[in-house]
């Protein structure tokens, strides 16, 4: 037999109304969150003839805060994860020359994060006109520095510990000093003094030395009939 609609209601209150339902939906949690909600619904604002209820602004002032901390917070660090590497981005047409000078001139006003990284632009670019390292744009810290690495194993370890301080001023966390500038000046002046081990000499032509080969052949032999005929 089903029951009518107001004993089914009825039915269904007694049933929720069993101790077991009341001490399985109570607890200190719950107990906590319904005395915060209601100090705020005690709340309120008096504007004159108004009274504005403080509650729903003060959950509003406490979302913006907590949108605002996840941004200040979270932020850096999926940067750091998605995109720890800067791309060496220098104006079109820079010389290494002029790098330089930028470098020094944030350096003499202490910003050594940005004279650092500068720096190491020159020194990019100081091997790209050296034809040392092929120009190729989009290339990041890290890939410079690999390369820089190959074209002097000598200074691999310099190089990529440069690479390392282009991309700690940027995703460190922390400010560069002045010996992280000066480790990149010694760099900077010993590639500037040295040639690239890695480099391979210029290749000379093959058909022009055969043919300087044979001018010489037939000189040799031009000579011997002309001291032939004298004898």
């Amino acid at each position: 037999m089903q029951p009518e609609p107001d004993e089914a209601r009825r039915l269904l209150e007694q049933e929720l109304a069993d101790p077991r339902y009341q001490r399985d939906a109570t607890g200190p949690l719950r107990e906590a969150a319904e005395r915060f909600f209601g100090w705020l619904e005690q709340l309120s604002l008096n504007l004159g003839p108004v009274d504005l209820p403080l509650g729903p602004v003060l959950l509003l002032i406490l979302l913006l805060a907590a949108v605002i901390l996840c941004i200040v917070l979270v932020r850096p660090r999926l940067q750091r994860g998605s995109d720890s590497e800067d791309l060496l981005t220098s104006p079109a047409g820079i010389t290494a020359d002029q790098l330089r000078r930028r470098a020094e001139s944030h350096a003499q006003a202490g910003r050594f994060d940005a004279a650092c990284r500068e720096l190491f632009r020159a020194v990019i670019r100081g091997a790209e006109e050296h034809r040392e390292l092929a120009e190729q744009a989009g290339r990041t810290a890290t890939e410079a520095g690999a390369a820089l690495a190959r074209a002097h194993p000598a200074q691999a370890r310099a190089a990529m510990h440069a690479a390392e301080l282009f991309n700690y001023s940027r995703y460190g966390g922390g400010s560069l000093q002045r010996a992280d500038y000066d480790t990149l000046l010694t760099l900077d002046a010993r590639l500037q003094s040295t040639q690239p081990e890695a480099a391979q000499p210029e290749t000379s032509d093959p058909e022009g030395e055969q043919r300087r080969q044979d001018a010489g052949i037939q000189q040799s032999s031009g000579s011997e009939q002309n001291q032939g005929a004298r004898r």
